[in-house]
């Protein structure tokens, strides 16, 4: 009689580990949701992408609104479509781009507020390569906003310093007192 109470509660604590066991691999198992319109939209990111490494101008006009804006380029707060495919055709006679990787994609919608809609941020490294055989590396981030499955903005992100001082440029502080404070005596670095 002890022993068939002894075997009766082991199996119900068997089972209260089973269950749990089957509880928490369903509740903490990844979830992969396949969403076509969240998938067509990536897609027109890595293409536009594509096209802007390529110069595919064509297949940017095709992924792009007529009315887009795209931010932060250069020293440009905003440029249209067309502006920023001069901006890059021009600088393309200096510079070759080159995207090393596929980098970073990330999918996110906000749902209210002025940032309301669908985006895309992407994160990788651009080296762009001058006709001296010269290469400038740097990581950029884009984030584009979209509306109808085209890109309704394009908001860059990467160090423009970094590209100037490789380039062999020298940035210059505006004040000279401050210039003045920053210098560190020879004595002062060995110590």
């Amino acid at each position: 009689m002890e022993t068939e109470k002894i075997i009766t509660r082991y199996m119900k604590q068997l089972m209260m580990i089973m269950f749990g066991f089957l509880f928490f691999q369903t509740g903490f198992g990844q979830v992969t949701v396949k969403n076509s319109a969240d998938e067509q939209v990536m897609e027109v990111a890595k293409e536009t992408v594509k096209a802007y490494e390529a110069g595919n101008w064509d297949v940017l006009r095709n992924n792009v609104a007529a009315d887009a804006m795209f931010y932060n380029l250069g020293s440009y707060d905003s440029l249209t479509l067309d502006q920023t495919i001069n901006y890059w055709k021009k600088g393309r006679e200096t510079a070759t781009p080159l995207l090393k990787d596929e980098g970073i994609w990330l999918a996110n919608t906000v749902k209210s507020g002025t940032r309301a809609g669908k985006w895309i941020l992407h994160w990788g490294n651009n080296t762009l390569t001058y006709p001296s055989g010269e290469t400038v590396s740097f990581p950029y981030h884009v984030a584009l906003k979209f509306k109808d499955e085209k890109v309704q903005q394009a908001h860059f992100y990467y160090d423009n310093n970094r590209i100037i001082r490789a380039l062999g440029y020298e940035i210059q502080p505006p004040l000279e007192e401050l210039k003045e404070g920053l210098e560190v005596d020879q004595d002062e670095r060995d110590n």
